[in-house]
């Protein structure tokens, strides 16, 4: 059997060149592995493969180069794949990697040439290895929402919440800004914008002066200059609203007064 697939990959690009447009650059499936295919550039006809843990990509038909990341590849029948080449944090030669343990989601690994680089996710957020980005943790196959966040939603949120909130929220024991957001029984870390913590009372961000525990959570100075910042940036929002709001009655005025 080995050797009739040697023969087939030796002789397939003499069956191909009887067939390969002169010019310019085509690609064509393997018709078993998804990481094979043939080359036709100018004429001259070649098998490739694509590096390990890149796919060929048969929707690329513009002479780039066809090997991506699985997420973004349709194999179809083509379930074929050469055999994986791990490192220590890397499942494949090529691609993204979580940590492989549903507590850590946090982080993942890049992977380039089987070298290893480690991003980190915003805070509260998971990778996936399905989209290879970074999502809700409850949207991640690779995590545990509850083990990640160290928080466990209700199973049964009060009525009340339910009624005014639809996703019940709850104050956060290690950090005054943050706060969980349920859904269903799946935790989602959501963060105060800077300059304001989480008022479980009110169930919505607040001054840090009205909320009782959080009073010093920013240092006196460092409020001062984020509240003279926020005045700041609200003064030019305003400037410009009023600019654009100008503007629109010039162009209605003008407008008018052409049909007139």
């Amino acid at each position: 059997m080995n050797n009739i697939v040697f023969l087939l990959f030796v002789f397939a690009p003499m069956v191909l060149a009887q067939s390969c447009p002169p010019e310019d650059v085509h690609y064509y499936a393997d018709s078993q592995f998804c990481d094979r295919y043939s080359e036709c550039r100018e004429g001259v006809a070649s098998e490739q493969q694509c590096p390990d843990g890149l796919l060929f990509d048969d929707t690329i038909t513009d002479g780039r180069y066809p090997c991506t990341y699985p997420s973004e590849v349709n194999c179809g029948s083509r379930t074929k794949k050469q055999p994986a080449q791990p490192t220590e944090h890397c499942g494949h030669q090529w691609g993204y990697f979580g940590s492989g343990r549903r507590s850590e989601c946090g982080y993942f690994f890049n992977c380039v040439d089987g070298r290893e680089f480690r991003f980190e996710c915003p805070e509260g957020l998971a990778f996936s290895s399905v989209t290879y980005r970074c999502e809700y943790p409850d949207e991640s196959p690779d995590c545990d929402a509850g083990d990640y966040l160290g928080f466990t939603c209700p199973s049964e949120p009060a009525y009340e919440q339910l009624l005014s909130q639809g996703n019940p929220r709850y104050r956060s024991s290690r950090d005054c800004r943050q706060f969980f957001l349920c859904f269903g029984t799946s935790p989602r870390l959501q963060t105060c914008d800077l300059g304001r913590v989480y008022n479980h009372d009110a169930q919505a961000c607040d001054e840090p002066e009205n909320v009782r525990g959080c009073e010093s959570y920013y240092p006196a100075d460092e409020l001062k200059a984020i509240r003279q910042r926020k005045a700041i940036e609200a003064e030019r929002a305003e400037k410009r609203r009023l600019a654009f709001e100008q503007r629109f009655a010039d162009l209605n005025k003008r407008r008018d007064n052409s049909y007139n």
